[in-house]
């Protein structure tokens, strides 16, 4: 995997951990945290890849945004793993 995409993926992850955990920690609410790491996550992906199709000799990336959507979801799965494994 090319170092670009998994700096995508980290990125994503990134959002989705600001935005996503402190929603669930703060509430309690599974759908909460979910959402806001998840709708973070795409928005990242898509402000960074509408930025690079602004720029000359660049274009929208398809992975890119993918790779930093999945990084979105792996913050989400560590969110149901927390409120499941509560136990």
């Amino acid at each position: 995997m090319k170092k670009d995409k998994i700096v995508h993926i980290f990125a994503g992850a990134m959002v989705a951990a600001f935005i996503g955990l402190p929603a669930y920690l703060e509430s309690g609410n599974l759908f909460a945290g979910l959402w806001s790491a998840l709708t973070g996550g795409i928005i990242a992906g898509g402000v960074k890849e509408w930025c690079d199709m602004r720029t000359p000799g660049n274009k929208w990336d398809w992975l890119d945004f993918g790779c930093t959507v999945i990084g979105a979801v792996l913050v989400a799965l560590l969110i149901v793993a927390m409120h499941y494994g509560k136990g």
